[in-house]
């Protein structure tokens, strides 16, 4: 067991005899943590959908942008700078 989880354990076991003596007390620290908890999972899964949805953003992004460069590459070998060029080719 890893030591920060050790440590958890061994403040939720204070944090457990300390309120033994008060079990409303107990109920209110264990519906708190419920809470916490609850919500923590909220936003894990939340962000895990923002991620997923931002990769798949980001993975059409770049292919477009390729798409783009080579579009790019193509255009600039068949057209010539020189205004009055006789070998510019228009399309």
């Amino acid at each position: 067991m890893s030591a920060k989880i050790k440590v958890i354990f061994e403040w939720l076991l204070a944090m457990l005899r300390l309120f033994k003596s008060d079990p409303a007390k107990a109920r209110e620290f264990t519906e708190l943590v419920t809470d916490q908890y609850d919500y923590l999972v909220v936003q894990i899964e939340k962000f895990q959908k923002d991620y997923f949805e931002l990769c798949e953003r980001i993975k059409l992004l770049y292919t477009e942008i390729s798409g783009l460069r080579e579009e790019m590459s193509k255009n600039a070998g068949l057209k010539c700078n020189v205004k009055d060029c006789n070998t510019r080719i228009s399309g």
